[in-house]
């Protein structure tokens, strides 16, 4: 590591530190999900209003009837092409998983410098893929909350979203991806729980996430961090700062490795790979 890009890890390593709660910054193109995602959270906002609020933002209408038709929720083929209609089917917790998908893609768009594009595209592909996955394997395999599950799987990788945001101002960073990916798997946690924090998300799920980066062993999964990890190291778009970190050692088969049951995963994964494919394509078109 040359002296500048020391320096540079430093100063993102500070920068996270020092800014503060409120200060933290998104792209203004994201105010519209969040304004989404608060209205959600309103114990008092029925189903007529929800489908207001999203009739007033294009770019969410289209998900939620994407949704409302995806195999996951239409599996008699009873199409609806109508906003209300499609609100009624999809229900609130899933159209704040569309909203926050909508956040992270925005981030991911914000991005200038090509390689954080690259690694920003490549983290969202997973993200989706993740939250598609823990979607289908709770309701499969668990008790756990499905709807929550998938809002889990889309926020997890939050905070190194919002650190590669930040190391855009570090070019030195930018030109040694080997250190990029060890700070930002050495900040991730920290960065997650600052920005779950600002969004201020459910607790369940903030601590899901901070737990999601290790195996409790439980199969099926009894808890919504370990549905993630299962999820992760499922999922058939690989960890992009973990192939750059080589700290890392990635096994062959991450699954077997990790003493899942295959045929049990594999089996659920198998017989709902149109819902898995059609949540994919609902949450990242």
């Amino acid at each position: 590591m040359s002296e500048a890009t020391h320096r540079a890890a430093e100063a993102l390593r500070r920068a996270l530190d020092e800014t503060t709660i409120g200060e933290l910054s998104f792209p203004t193109s994201v105010d519209a999900s969040r304004r989404v995602m608060k209205a959600v959270e309103n114990p008092d906002l029925g189903l007529d209003a929800l489908a207001k609020i999203v009739v007033a933002e294009p770019l969410l209408s289209a998900k939620v009837i994407r949704l409302a038709n995806s195999v996951a929720l239409n599996p008699l083929g009873n199409t609806v092409r109508d906003v209300k209609q499609a609100v009624m089917r999809v229900g609130m917790d899933p159209i704040k998983s569309l909203a926050m998908a909508l956040v992270l893609d925005q981030l991911r768009q914000s991005h200038r410098h090509s390689r954080c594009r690259l690694l920003s595209n490549r983290l969202w592909e997973r993200s989706i893929h993740i939250a598609a996955l823990s979607y289908v394997l709770a309701r499969k395999l668990t008790k756990l909350d499905a709807d929550e599950a998938m809002f889990a799987g889309i926020v997890h990788d939050l905070g190194r979203f919002y650190l590669l945001s930040r190391a855009a101002e570090y070019p030195e960073l930018l030109d040694d991806t080997q250190t990029l990916a060890e700070l930002i798997n050495d900040l991730g946690d920290r960065a997650g729980a600052r920005v779950l924090g600002e969004l201020d998300l459910p607790e369940s799920v903030v601590h899901a996430v901070l737990a999601s980066r290790r195996y409790g062993g439980s199969m099926p999964p009894a808890t919504l961090g370990d549905l993630l990890f299962v999820a992760g190291a499922l999922s058939p778009r690989t960890d992009p700062f973990d192939e750059l970190d080589a700290r890392v050692v990635i096994p062959e088969n991450r699954a077997v490795a990790l003493g899942l049951d295959q045929s049990t995963v594999v089996d659920a994964i198998t017989a709902s790979g149109d819902e898995i494919y059609s949540i994919v394509v609902a949450l990242e078109s």
